[in-house]
């Protein structure tokens, strides 16, 4: 076989993974999938700008707008670039979003649950998540979101900026056409809550280590501490806890 015939034969090969989505020449990768646990079909991935999903398979890149969905007793653990862990828990859809240099990431869970591991060199970028009812900024940290109705975010390690869906700038509905990075800001102080539910989240807030914070469809939130008696029979706890390598 000449030279010219294998460089065609490289190409086809190329075109037909791309077809299929195995390939993308399009971007870089932002990540993999590093861990799947469930049936074959339990878990699929969409490529960006493809109509189709097909099944998620364990070490295949994720890109830029990829979106990721589980079904009954399925989870998906996908690894960042920069060390960072994103888990997929069961009845999940979560999407991803970079920005052009692939540094700050966004995603977006439309409902499901979410842990997130967000690795210390990641510090100088930005990870969004956006949620149907609030957005949330964090650098460096361990936490999770459950979302449906309303939003519940418990951190862990570190600290979770929680702002209002105002924060985010774009359509929501194409995360790898989104704006959503902002430049570094100051965030107010601890604000004092008189009660569940009884103040709108209008403005940025802190959620720190053993804290967590529920925001509501009508954009009204209530911060308190997380109930350990209850958050230690939480399956789902259990095994992020274990995947972490935490005690």
């Amino acid at each position: 076989m000449n030279s010219a015939t294998k460089f065609k034969v490289f190409a086809l090969l190329l075109l037909v993974a791309g077809a299929f989505g195995f390939v993308r020449t399009d971007s870089q990768s932002i990540g993999k999938i590093s861990f799947i646990l469930g049936g074959q079909d339990d878990i699929a991935i969409q490529r960006a700008g493809k109509s189709e999903w097909q099944n998620a398979r364990i070490y295949s890149s994720i890109y830029n707008g990829d979106q990721i969905t589980t079904k009954d007793e399925s989870r998906c653990e996908t690894k960042l670039n920069d060390r960072s862990i994103i888990r997929i828990g069961e009845n999940t859809t979560f999407s991803f979003a970079a920005d052009q240099l692939g540094k700050n990431i966004a995603a977006e869970i439309k409902t499901g649950r979410v842990w997130a591991n967000i690795s210390k060199l990641s510090i100088r970028n930005n990870f969004q998540v956006r949620t149907p009812t609030a957005v949330c900024a964090v650098r460096g940290t361990i936490y999770r979101i459950d979302a449906d109705s309303s939003t519940k975010v418990m951190v862990y390690e570190g600290a979770v900026d929680v702002g209002p869906l105002s924060a985010v700038k774009g359509d929501s509905t194409q995360p790898q056409e989104r704006r959503i990075f902002q430049p570094p800001h100051q965030v107010p102080g601890p604000v004092q809550v008189p009660g569940p539910f009884e103040v709108s989240l209008d403005q940025w807030v802190r959620i720190v280590a053993g804290q967590q914070i529920e925001v509501r469809a009508d954009g009204k939130y209530y911060k308190s501490k997380i109930n350990n008696q209850i958050d230690q029979k939480d399956d789902w706890v259990a095994w992020n806890r274990q995947r972490d390598g935490v005690e």
